[in-house]
């Protein structure tokens, strides 16, 4: 019954929103209004408008985090953006790919960087603790598509640059949530804000819980995060982010097609040599809390420099079918940039130098697991990475309407591992250093505008990803000294801009990325999983982006119903393949690369009233892709509707309402959101939930 109740009120509001009106208009943010030659991007550290960036950057606004998905989740969001694909094979598990494939990551974000206001959250073995941040406490997000080690270091993926939530200036506002669903899916959250007194303050707390559609698929997760802005003089500028998180979830494991299609809720079974999931109480347990501080200094207009340094520890804990894994984190690093601008120049140009330092110690051990508890001891290791980069851009106009862009970085990552021995008769101590020979990695990008409204560029930029912590020391213990950093080199060329009258928006890309000594995830006979080299890729995609407005936000009047009125569409073509990959006697040259749909569609609407009633309907095409190199194993076609409907009011100068129903799989179709690559068994795939619902409320004063 709440499943078609949620169904028909959100295709109502959508069919007939004529009678949903009501008065109190209340005004999105300025930044979800804005058009495409206004918005300003920080990619590349250049703050221009993203018309004058060139750069695929991708942005996702606090209506695309928290308005347009009733779940409290960063995989809705980040899967709206073409290039971009998020999974959560069970709730509480991300993994994330930018411009490639899935097969560095059986579990876990690698390959990408990560910041929060130039505080990096990446740790020294290239591992970003994603599931750790809630996607409330966020305002902003942007994703910097491709290899930019030019100016963020070692990857060939992307980066993401996260920003809070907007405090209003001489304003203090607490925000009190609530949201519920199927499943036993239930949270809370609290927010305070103060943007007086030359500071700007926000705390958040935020909790999450779920059942879990499968057998053993529960989720429990609290987030606290401080940030602050202090103004302590007219130069100066003091920055703090605190972040703790307390995340357990059950891992279900995958399932083979025929287990897939006969009971999708169920969890791995046991097998004639291994226990079940459920028996083994398979998870994890995670506690992650990072402080960092920032400095901003402007010694004139022409010169500032922003340096932050940070520490971070990490309490992690895995009981798996075959072993019980403890991992205990220790990290610190800082970042430095500084720019110089010389606007009276002939060539007028904004020059960025800087550098990043990332350390990690890891105390790792592994034990039997007997029933979720630790029994004897197998491994005992220890592993300290570091991770440093130095950089220097520039960024010069040109006669014609031309920017040309040039940046170098010098990359350095070394590992030094030492094994215990354990038991007599075991394995030796040993001791082994990997350091991997410093590189340096250039791009050079040129744009031109076209008038206000319109841009080209053309771009070529080089990645290099040595393994991460986790692939070179993979969770079953042991150290890695052959496998080999991965390098690529991406030529690209983008257009964007807006047409008629700036109601349609367009931004387009095609680019072709070349690497070599590519990393790919094997799975031995007990499903651990360990990492080789495949030899070389090709990887070319095309990625659109086009929107059209019907109602202009510049053109809204009092006799106005909409003031936001929407069509978008988002689409992927990709023809990633192997090139010179050799598995034992079988040659997988020319095959596709497992992961990667051949088509990715997203179409979206979007509606708001003047009244305060809110509308967004996302529609996702996949095609088919490989769940292995061999390519004999394809996905299902999936196709996922979800739709969110609203009611946002404004009562009185201080008190501000919202309540929404969401709907997600909306068509009931049986699809894998996240499908275990390479599996041994043919384990790929992790069911996701059919139709379900949910809904929530905010309520916000403001003084």
């Amino acid at each position: 019954m709440l499943k078609r109740f949620l169904l028909f009120t959100l295709i109502s509001g959508f069919l007939f929103p004529s009678f949903l009106f009501a008065q109190a208009p209340t005004a999105s943010s300025l930044e979800d209004t804005l058009q495409l030659n206004e918005v300003v991007v920080r990619g590349y550290a250049t703050n221009r408008r993203l018309l004058e960036t060139p750069a695929s950057v991708g942005l996702l606004t606090r209506r695309d985090l928290n308005q347009r998905f009733g779940a409290p989740t960063l995989i809705p969001a980040l899967n709206t953006l073409p290039g971009v694909r998020a999974d959560e094979r069970s709730p509480g598990s991300y993994r994330l790919a930018i411009r490639g494939s899935a097969i560095r990551s059986p579990f876990g974000v690698r390959n990408i960087k990560t910041y929060w206001n130039e505080m990096p959250l990446t740790d020294a073995g290239g591992n970003t603790n994603l599931n750790a941040l809630d996607v409330r406490a966020f305002g902003r997000i942007e994703v910097i598509k491709g290899p930019s080690g030019s100016l963020y270091g070692a990857g060939t993926g992307g980066t993401l640059l996260f920003s809070g939530l907007g405090v209003p200036a001489g304003k203090s506002t607490i925000e009190l949530s609530a949201l519920g669903g199927s499943y036993g899916l239930y949270g809370n959250g609290l927010v305070l804000q103060t943007g007086k007194n030359n500071s700007a303050i926000s705390l958040n707390y935020n909790h999450l819980q779920s059942n879990g559609y499968r057998d053993q698929s529960a989720v429990v997760r609290d987030n606290l995060s401080f940030t602050g802005s202090f103004n302590v003089s007219p130069k100066r500028t003091v920055s703090m982010l605190a972040l703790y998180s307390d995340l357990h979830y059950q891992t279900p494991g995958g399932l083979t097609e025929a287990q897939f299609l006969a009971n999708p809720r169920a969890s791995r079974p046991a097998t004639a040599t291994l226990p079940s999931s459920a028996a083994q109480n398979a998870g994890i347990y995670q506690k992650v809390g990072y402080f960092g501080l920032s400095h901003e200094y402007r010694w004139s207009d022409r010169i500032q420099n922003t340096t932050a340094i940070f520490g971070t520890t990490t309490d992690f804990a895995n009981p798996f079918i075959t072993n019980y894994e403890r991992r205990t984190d220790q990290g610190i690093g800082g970042r430095t940039v500084t720019q110089i601008r010389f606007p009276n120049s002939p060539l007028p140009t904004v020059v960025t130098i800087g550098g990043e330092f990332l350390r990690n110690f890891t105390v790792d051990r592994n034990f039997g697991n007997r029933g979720g508890v630790p029994d004897s001891i197998q491994t005992d290791e220890e592993l300290i990475s570091r991770q440093s980069t130095i950089f220097a851009q520039a960024e010069t106009e040109l006669p014609a309407h031309f920017r040309l862009t040039a940046g170098l970085s010098r990359n350095d990552v070394r590992y030094d591992f030492t094994r215990f021995m354990v038991r007599s008769g075991g394995l030796p101590t040993a001791m082994i250093t990997r350091n991997f020979t410093p590189v340096w990695l250039p791009r050079v990008a040129l744009l031109r505008t076209f008038g206000p409204n319109i841009s080209a560029f053309v771009s070529i930029s080089t990645g290099y990803s040595a393994p991460s912590s986790q692939e070179i020391h993979p969770s079953a213990g042991g150290f890695s000294t052959t496998l080999n950093p991965e390098r690529g080199t991406s030529y690209e060329v983008g257009l964007r801009g807006t047409v008629l009258n700036s109601r349609l928006r367009f931004d387009i890309a095609l680019y072709k990325l070349q690497l070599r000594e590519t990393i790919v995830r094997r799975s031995d006979a007990a499903g651990a999983d360990y990492f080789v080299n495949a030899g070389r890729t090709d990887q070319p995609g095309l990625e659109t982006q086009v929107a059209y407005d019907f109602v202009m936000p510049s053109s809204v009047s009092s006799a106005s119903t909409f003031s936001l009125f929407r069509l978008w569409n988002n689409l992927t073509l990709i023809n990633y393949r192997y090139r010179d990959y050799q598995q034992g006697t079988v040659d997988l040259s020319n095959n596709r690369i497992p992961g990667v749909a051949p088509t990715t569609n997203i179409t979206g609407i979007d509606a708001e009233t003047k009244s305060g009633f809110y509308a967004h309907l996302t529609y996702q095409f996949l095609l088919e892709f490989a769940l292995n190199d061999a390519n004999t194993a394809l996905s299902n076609p999936t196709q996922l509707l979800q739709a969110t409907l609203g009611f946002r009011r404004n009562m009185g100068q201080h008190w501000m309402l919202d309540v929404y129903a969401s709907g997600d799989n909306l068509l009931d179709r049986s699809y894998s959101l996240g499908y275990d690559l390479n599996a041994v068994g043919n384990r790929y795939y992790n069911a996701a939930p059919g139709r379900n619902g949910m809904g929530g409320v905010r309520l916000s004063v403001k003084w």
